[in-house]
């Protein structure tokens, strides 16, 4: 089942959990330093507070969602929606990754478990895999973040097509609309620059 309380959405605890201890302690760095009676110090703030946006962008922000109608990946800086109609394939060979003819977009909240958490892994998930035909790859244990996410779309894939609600031969001319975040890059770049120079300024 999904990791986010919303079923029909997915993201990634353990970005999560490392986002918020970063956050807290780019927060408090940036308190203490602020509160330091030496102004030249104060600048030190500055890079504490870009770590706390760059962990929201890179780490919190990212998850994929799915409705009867598309299917959302927000990576960091782009997001992508996916219409039922346009997917052929789901893999998870080293992400969740979702074909269209042309194109792949892998979800960036959904990596596949390396091999060291394999053997863990394998013991606590379903065999066989449900909506998987053949051998599972690593990436669809269902103890995964990658399997978690690839159970979530293909389960909901699969109801759409029994229920005739999807037509798999307009993928060809369905088109995916890919938005690139220009504001948030943008602000991450300025943040970035203006970390160095309050770096030297301190």
């Amino acid at each position: 089942m999904p990791v986010a309380s919303d079923p029909n959405v997915f993201y990634s605890r353990f970005n999560r959990i490392i986002a918020t201890i970063f956050a807290t302690v780019a927060a408090l760095s940036a308190l203490s330093l602020f509160l330091l009676p030496t102004t030249s110090n104060r600048w030190l703030a500055v890079p504490a507070l870009f770590v706390m946006l760059f962990v929201w962008e890179v780490l919190w922000r990212p998850d994929l969602q799915v409705s009867d109608d598309v299917v959302t990946i927000r990576n960091p800086l782009r997001t992508i929606v996916v219409p039922w109609e346009a997917l052929v394939h789901v893999d998870t060979k080293f992400a969740l990754t979702l074909y269209t003819p042309g194109h792949k977009f892998a979800v960036y909240c959904a990596p596949a478990p390396g091999r060291s958490q394999t053997s863990a892994g394998r013991h606590q998930t379903i065999d066989p895999v449900p909506y998987v035909s053949g051998p599972p790859r690593l990436g669809d244990l269902l103890g995964s973040e990658s399997g978690q996410a690839a159970q979530l779309v293909r389960a909901r894939w699969d109801a759409l097509q029994r229920s005739g609600q999807v037509d798999n031969g307009l993928a060809a001319q369905t088109p995916v609309a890919v938005v690139w975040a220009w504001g948030r890059c943008g602000v991450l770049v300025a943040g970035a620059a203006a970390s160095v120079l309050a770096i030297f300024l301190a």
